[in-house]
């Protein structure tokens, strides 16, 4: 399975700009789509029809560009400070984390941002 995910910079429909977004805007936005991605999993235990399967899957879509757009502001802030792999080294500490609670992976995704 290959995933597509983006970084948004901007829509300016919706007059948006990701890269000045205050963060109480992110909050509430990331606290909405997370709300979204639980009503659908409580809908499809209900009632297990594909287009409430379809629904998990779109909403969690949802909520990880919500999440992805969270590190690719830290990211700018880390480039600010002058700490340009703070993620990468997060990410490791992360995986190992995982490993000392003993976590069995599955499998792994990579991410390959385009910069």
């Amino acid at each position: 399975m290959k995933l597509l995910m983006h970084i948004l910079r901007e829509n300016k429909k919706l007059n948006v700009d990701n890269a000045t977004l205050r963060y109480t805007e992110i909050i509430a936005k990331l606290d909405e789509e997370e709300n979204e991605v639980v009503k659908a999993i409580l809908d499809y235990s209900r009632d297990n029809t594909f287009h409430n399967l379809k629904e998990i899957i779109r909403e969690t879509f949802d909520l990880i560009q919500m999440c992805i757009l969270i590190l690719w502001r830290c990211h700018r802030q880390a480039l600010d400070i002058d700490y340009p792999e703070l993620i990468k080294e997060i990410n490791i500490e992360h995986k190992d984390k995982l490993a000392q609670r003993e976590w069995i992976v599955e499998t792994g995704i990579e991410i390959d941002v385009k910069e």
